[in-house]
């Protein structure tokens, strides 16, 4: 009888080693709640951050075309330049004067002439330049013709430089003038065609 009681109060008492455990384990989780009550907070910082994002976008190349008002071309002319005057001429003696560049022999023929002027209509002008190879020219006064120096080709100058003979195959360049009866004054106001070695007279 006696051991049935110890049994039984073996069985009615807790056991120690279990006790031992509860009580650490509560003790554990008393010392976490306290320890994270007391456990310093860290702070928790929100940043936005913002982004500057750049695109290259590539676009086929065009062509632009920009047109831009031309501007107005200017007139080349021939100017008005005083020769001679008519009292200053004699008969078959020429006289060498320079127009827009360009030597020119001025003669009074003594006989009426293809683009002459004065009371007679016998001065004329000539570029004293060949149209053959450009050489100067001499002036024949028997035959009011000028000679090239060079190869010998003869313009008739009362039939407006026309070529006699020679090598050249074109009239002599004729000094276009006017005549003011008033004052007796010869003025040369252009040149008929092309002189040697130019495309354009007035460059």
């Amino acid at each position: 009888m006696s051991e049935e009681k110890e049994r039984g109060e073996k069985k009615a008492r807790p056991d120690s080693t279990r006790r031992a455990v509860v009580a650490a384990a509560g003790a554990l989780v008393v010392g976490g709640v306290v320890g994270y009550l007391l456990a310093p907070r860290e702070r928790v910082v929100t940043e936005t951050l913002t982004q500057t994002v750049t695109q290259t976008v590539t676009q086929p190349p065009q062509t632009v075309t920009v047109t831009q008002p031309q501007p107005a071309p200017v007139a080349k002319r021939y100017e008005r330049v005083k020769l001679a005057n008519i009292r200053d001429l004699v008969d078959k003696r020429p006289v060498f004067k320079q127009y827009m560049g360009y030597n020119v022999l001025l003669v009074k023929l003594g006989e009426p002439a293809v683009g002459g002027v004065g009371p007679r209509g016998d001065v004329v002008a000539f570029v004293n330049q060949c149209t053959h190879m450009g050489g100067p020219l001499v002036y024949l006064p028997d035959v009011n013709c000028a000679v090239c120096q060079i190869h010998f080709t003869q313009f008739d100058l009362a039939r407006g430089g026309k070529q006699v003979t020679g090598h050249a195959t074109e009239f002599l360049p004729q000094v276009e003038l006017e005549y003011d009866a008033a004052t007796g004054d010869i003025y040369a106001v252009g040149i008929n065609q092309l002189v040697y070695g130019k495309y354009d007279n007035l460059a």
